[in-house]
């Protein structure tokens, strides 16, 4: 819906909710009227700088560490389900990234190097060596420099639908147009909202995921956004380039190759005018993203793609058994 914004395909939902960074602290630690966090993870905050902490899931597991860093505008829970799907074999965590959930929201460090810097710092606090990454989306710009930067941290790289945005004119393509507004109906609980969004999207979130992005009124009426807009537009602002030749490990590029008739869930619900918007702009953002996949495939030494035609840009909830299947052929190859 609109609150969260538009499932364009290079972002998660965007929050573009009024709340002030550090403002509603009790709100921002827990939605009282949503205690809907099941999962069996453990939950800690990490200090990556002084008054910066990040919160981090441990699905538990023993092995190889893999760490799970989420698009834009979501937060660790997001991975709730998929995560499971690896702690057989791996020490599965997932990273809420500065700005988003329950981590800190400093007015700084949304740019490139500093998120990167904020993974390596967690893996440095919890005395972890070497890892295994795996990023949705935006955290593609985290793999790239993790990648390029640090590469004795990194045992692999797993990108899941996360395109290079820093290059190729991705900012000045035109998008498809969001979604529609959410209703009154649709905010009046956080059941209703997340159905709103389920309906909007294609898929559906984890609960949790939902609850750590959201804030609420004592009755339960979802009024906004955890993370203020200007922590996206910060993200955006930051982005790079990637430098692909400079990645050592072994990589696996799971994409959602969209074609001209690509059409996202909610573009039932759109007008006749908006709906012509999407048509016209769809086919400038399907040149792109193959563009995209040639610039990773022939970009990244070591690497594996693999391409999924029109499905949802969440391919780890999406397409989850595929998605499984094949970065576990690739993650248990030595």
């Amino acid at each position: 819906g609109a609150l969260l914004g538009p499932n364009v395909w290079n972002a998660t939902t965007t929050p573009v909710g009024s709340a002030a960074p550090g403002s509603a602290t009790g709100q921002r630690a827990i939605n009282d009227v949503c205690r809907c966090d099941t999962s069996g993870h453990k939950v800690r905050f990490v200090t990556v700088e002084p008054g910066v902490q990040l919160e981090v899931l441990d699905w538990g597991g023993t092995g190889k560490t893999l760490v799970l860093l989420t698009g834009l505008g979501d937060n660790a829970h997001v991975f709730d389900q998929f995560a499971y799907q690896f702690n057989d074999r791996f020490h599965v965590i997932g990273i809420t990234r500065r700005g988003f959930g329950r981590s800190s929201q400093p007015a700084h460090g949304y740019d490139v190097d500093t998120r990167a810097r904020d993974d390596i710092a967690v893996l440095d606090k919890l005395n972890i060596r070497e890892a295994i990454f795996v990023g949705h989306s935006i955290a593609g710009t985290e793999l790239n420099k993790l990648g390029a930067v640090y590469p004795d941290r990194v045992k692999k790289l797993v990108y899941l639908d996360a395109l290079d945005i820093g290059s190729g004119g991705w900012a000045t393509l035109p998008q498809p147009p969001p979604p529609p507004a959410d209703t009154a109906e649709d905010l009046e609980s956080v059941q209703r909202f997340a159905a709103a969004e389920a309906r909007s999207d294609g898929y559906r979130k984890p609960l949790a995921a939902i609850c750590n992005m959201i804030r609420t009124d004592p009755s339960g009426r979802v009024v906004g956004a955890i993370t203020p807009p200007e922590i996206s537009s910060k993200i955006y602002e930051g982005l790079q380039q990637a430098e692909y030749d400079r990645i050592q490990a072994p990589a696996l590029g799971i994409f959602n190759k969209i074609t001209p008739q690509y059409r996202l869930p909610y573009y039932w619900y759109l007008d006749p005018a908006a709906q012509e918007e999407f048509n016209r702009n769809i086919k400038s953002l399907a040149k792109w993203v193959e563009g995209a996949i040639q610039r990773f495939r022939s970009g990244v030494k070591n690497s594996r793609v693999i391409e999924l035609h029109d499905t949802n840009h969440y391919v780890f909830i999406v397409d989850e058994a595929l998605v499984v299947r094949e970065m576990r052929k690739f993650l248990l190859e030595e």
